[in-house]
């Protein structure tokens, strides 16, 4: 009995305080005993226990002995527990047997050697007991009574393995027995009927189990699952048969015919088996999850399809085609041979019905039981076997050629090949097919696996499990033979069977080689119609799952995807359900796309959003925050993909947006195209955008401007040179004097609208037309949302008033605009700061700051520094920057006109940026942390011009649209 490292320490503590036999009631008196092992240290106090016989009831709260709970104590009174039960358990199998007089125990039975383990690791007093219990039984103790434990407890161990072998069998026996039941219908439809093929199914119910024993033995040894039981890929059939009737075209049906087939099949297999190698080498096994559902869904239902014809020219022995006299031929002609299978089929669907699928063993029992009802049915209508089987009910017998079993129709299936008669020609042809074959064998082990670790209880690894299949599949190629997989079915009837572990496992592959000797003289004896039924209940149920249970679970053209992918495989072979396949996942991307995918994503004026121009002069302030200010900027996001399908759509959206705004009296005059979140544009749709801005700009009177913003420097998304047809010139915003006399362009001319340069200018609060004008690009592209609100504030400042344009703008987009009033004063710029004082409490606001001077690489302070004051930028330049955290390396400059560090003044943060000087002769002014308090103290009203101030920068900060290029992810307004 070894230590348990997981023992919960609590579930100790009833079990100590119990009372238990003690050591002397063995005849062990002596606080310390010494024997071979060296002393044994004395029981300690927590263990008080009483003879055997006798009871007591657990000790009272005041009688409690109080327990150290150390980890080292602990574990040490564990493993003496654990030493102390084991002697209780020896002497108890010991009284069992030898049965002493008068009920007393022997007297000299001997104490176990307890682990000494004060210093000693946890887990190492584990392998201590652990080693010193293994060691008395293997070794035997120093009395008789030691000895017959011994004896005793070696043979419950050899009870308990037979008992546990016998367990297996069972599963053993289950498993093997679905492997031959499966083999022999799918093995007998691997060739078409029209190959004159002598003993073809028992061929093909060895190529079966070859495919399935390799299986097998890989798994047991490369799986990390000890119950999964390998299986041929018997959804694979139709492409066999496919694949054969290509070589039958090239090559016709003799021996090089074969030889060329079986070349083809083993290569198949290498290629499955390669691709699941590197799939699970390459950690890629979620590839799969990738395919479009609706398609893999339309190829199970294509190949449930196929099963059931091929299940009808199983069991009629004939081939069927979708004509007149093909119907009249297989299914009227042999109708008696498909009645058993009707009959069959409609049975066991009555009881599935009946019995709600509770039972898992109801199929592979009825499977069992329809042979015996078949001879019984014979012996009721009188009709002999040999009747019956010159009638086509049975398969032809196995021709030994008088050689026994071991005949050499037992290794055909590895002598087939021969390189020299190998039509490569014919394995061109079949590549196609091949491929199809490979990505439809994808699509099991990631289904099988995942379900049988869910019934299991196990963990999977699906890179594990995709790299065993790829030596499975590999391996069997090599041979020439089929692809394989591990089956979910079988698998979970062997696992409910107990089936467990790799002596099993390699039980079940070597009872599926004694039926690959014998099975194919049992297999005659079986009559055709059960397999028929096997293949066509497996067929219905895969074209149900494919085509009847999926209605309800994919929109109309998904489903009629499956029903194209369906027809396809059925009507016109395999290749042509793939390529059906692929039509289906396009045409549905496409109509989806057009249909579900809505690429513009919002739309909203600007009216709470900020560009980076910080400090503009109180005049700009009050034209951008008037009714024809930013209200009358126009921002609409789009994302995804915009393509052929979803242009004229998405262009129509935008077009409906704008007649919302004008038929609500608020046409917006400047319109930002945000293409940031647009993953993709194709040919069709570069042509639809620039077509776009001609018409929006022709139909809308009022809108002067459009800006597009891209996703970086490089332009749209797109090969197409459309930066270069919406915007031919990167021009700026020019202003003019207007020539006396001459009228002004109010847009009413659609020519003038179609110019690259709109000429306009508002009357406002102007009693005289404007002597001066603006001339502005109606459209311009850029990499930064934030740049094109920048401009398009300059549009509308521009618009109203181009003299305060000029002074106003600089045209070149720093981050912070300089104020309109003198540069060079820096009160100036602190009465722009705060536009509600008067000149006296400017002087005494500005009295307080002392003028410092900085050159470049100067730091004025380090991110996390204490805020000691606050900066007047008066000249020259600094750089703000993270240095630390999630946003390291973003990056903000300073132009004259700002402050810098008023928050950290107001409430006492600690520096969030570093800041450095960029150019050299920066002036700067500075007001101190107790001048302010000072301030604050003596007059709180110019105080509070500093509070205003932070407010101010902060809800411009709230407001900046650069917080999230995403307009849905950007912070309120406030």
């Amino acid at each position: 009995m070894s230590g348990n490292s997981d023992l919960d320490q609590t579930s100790l503590l009833p079990r100590w305080t119990r009372r238990r036999p003690t050591a002397a009631a063995y005849g062990a008196v002596d606080d310390v005993d010494v024997d071979d092992h060296g002393p044994r240290p004395a029981a300690p106090p927590a263990l008080s226990l009483s003879p055997i016989g006798t009871t007591s009831e657990r000790p009272s709260p005041s009688q409690a002995i109080n327990i150290n709970t150390s980890p080292a104590l602990l574990r040490q009174t564990s493993v003496r527990a654990l030493a102390v039960a084991e002697s209780i358990k020896a002497d108890r199998e010991n009284r069992g047997e030898s049965q002493p007089g008068e009920g007393k125990l022997p007297s000299m039975m001997p104490q176990l050697p307890l682990a000494k383990c004060d210093s000693m690791d946890s887990i190492m007093a584990d392998l201590e007991c652990q080693r010193r219990l293994s060691t008395e039984g293997q070794q035997g103790l120093s009395c008789s009574s030691g000895n017959l434990t011994g004896k005793k407890t070696r043979r419950s161990l050899s009870l308990g393995s037979l008992g546990y072998a016998l367990g297996q069998v069972p599963a053993i026996l289950i498993a093997a027995v679905l492997n031959f039941m499966v083999g022999i219908p799918f093995g007998a439809s691997y060739f078409p009927t029209e190959l004159p093929l002598p003993g073809k199914e028992v061929l093909g119910l060895r190529m079966f189990l070859f495919s399935t024993i390799l299986a097998q033995m890989v798994f047991t040894y490369k799986s990390k699952f000890d119950n999964g039981i390998g299986l041929q890929m018997v959804e694979n059939v139709p492409f066999y048969i496919e694949l054969a009737r290509i070589v039958m075209d090239e090559q016709g049906t003799g021996s090089e015919a074969l030889s060329t087939l079986f070349f083809i099949l083993g290569l198949s297999s290498i290629l499955v088996g390669l691709t699941f190698y590197l799939l699970g080498k390459l950690e890629l096994g979620r590839i799969v999850y990738f395919f479009p559902s609706h398609v893999l869904v339309g190829c199970i239902g294509g190949i449930g399809a196929f099963i059931c014809i091929t299940a009808i020219e199983v069991s009629t022995n004939s081939t069927f085609s979708f004509s007149q006299k093909g119907f009249e031929e297989c299914i009227v002609a042999n109708f008696h041979l498909l009645a058993p299978v009707i009959a069959f089929e409609l049975v066991l669907r009555v009881l599935i019905h009946v019995t709600e699928g509770r039972y898992t063993l109801l199929n592979p029992i009825y499977y069992c039981m329809t042979t015996p009802v078949f001879y019984f049915a014979l012996w009721l209508l009188g009709v002999s076997t040999e009747k019956a089987g010159q009638l086509g009910y049975f398969f032809p017998a196995l021709d030994t050629g008088g050689n026994g079993m071991l005949s050499t129709d037992l290794f055909d299936i590895f002598t087939f090949v021969n390189l020299g008669d190998v039509s490569f020609r014919a394995v061109a042809k079949a590549l196609p097919t091949l491929v199809s074959l490979a990505v439809f064998s994808l699509i099991h082990v990631p289904i099988n696996i995942p379900a049988f670790a869910i019934t299991t209880n196990t963990e999977p690894d699906m890179n594990n499990e995709l790299i065993a299949h790829g030596w499975s599949n590999g391996l069997s190629g090599l041979a020439f033979g089929l692809q394989n997989y591990m089956t979910y079915s079988n698998s979970v009837v062997y696992a409910k069977s107990s089936g467990k572990g790799r002596v099993s496992s390699i039980a079940v592959a070597a009872l599926t080689v004694l039926i690959f000797i014998w099975g194919p003289i049992i297999a005659a004896y079986v009559p055709r119609c059960i397999a028929g039924t096997l293949l066509f209940h497996l067929g219905v149920d895969l074209f149900k799952e494919g085509v009847v249970d999926s209605y309800h679970d994919y929109d109309r053209l998904e489903y009629g995807g499956c029903w194209l992918i369906t027809i396809s495989m059925v009507a016109l072979g395999m290749d042509a359900g793939l390529v059906a396949g692929a039509i289906a996942a396009l045409a549905t991307f496409a109509a989806q796309s057009i249909i579900n995918q809505h690429p513009v994503k919002g739309s909203m004026t600007a009216s709470t959003l900020r560009s980076s121009a910080w400090n503009r002069s109180l005049k700009a302030e009050a034209i951008l925050s008037c009714e024809k200010g930013r209200r009358r900027i126009l921002i609409c996001q789009l994302e995804g993909h915009i393509f052929f399908g979803n242009s004229t759509s998405t262009m129509d959206d935008i077009k409906e947006r704008l007649t919302e705004k004008r038929n609500a009296g608020q046409e917006p005059f400047v319109l930002i195209l945000d293409f940031s979140q647009v993953v993709g544009i194709d040919s069709t749709a570069a042509h639809a955008i620039a077509k776009l801005k001609e018409s929006l700009l022709r139909n809308f009177l009022l809108l002067e401007v459009i800006l597009f913003v891209t996703r970086d420097d490089e332009g749209f998304p797109c090969d197409f040179a459309l930066s270069t047809r919406v915007c031919p010139a990167k021009a700026s915003i020019r202003i003019v004097e207007r020539k006396p006399g001459s009228r002004l362009l109010d847009g009413s001319d659609s020519t003038s609208r179609r110019m690259s340069i709109t000429a306009r200018a508002f009357q406002m609060n102007h009693t005289e037309p404007a002597e001066t004008i603006a001339e502005i690009p109606n459209s311009r592209v850029f990499s930064k949302l934030d740049d094109a609100l920048l401009f398009g504030e300059d549009v509308l400042l521009a618009l109203v008033d181009p003299h305060l344009f000029r002074e106003d703008s600089s045209e070149h987009f720093p981050p912070v605009r300089a104020s309109s009033h003198s540069l060079n004063e820096a009160k100036g710029f602190l009465r722009e700061l705060c536009p509600q004082s008067t000149p006296d409490e400017i002087n005494l606001l500005f009295g307080l700051f002392e003028r410092e001077e900085y050159n470049r690489g100067d730091l004025v302070w380090r991110q996390g520094d204490a805020s000691l004051s606050m900066k007047l930028i008066a000249s020259g330049s600094l750089i703000s920057f993270i240095e630390d955290g999630s946003e390291a390396g973003a990056a903000e400059t300073i132009h004259p006109g700002s402050t810098i560090g008023e928050l950290g003044l107001v409430n006492g943060l600690h520096r969030l940026t570093t800041v450095k000087v960029v150019e050299d002769h920066t002036q700067l002014y500075s007001l101190s942390l107790e001048r302010f308090h000072h301030l604050v103290l003596t007059n709180s009203y110019v105080a509070r011009f500093i509070d205003l101030l932070t407010i101010k920068y902060l809800a411009h900060r709230v407001q900046y649209v650069s917080n999230g290029e995403r307009l849905d992810k950007r912070s309120l307004p406030v």
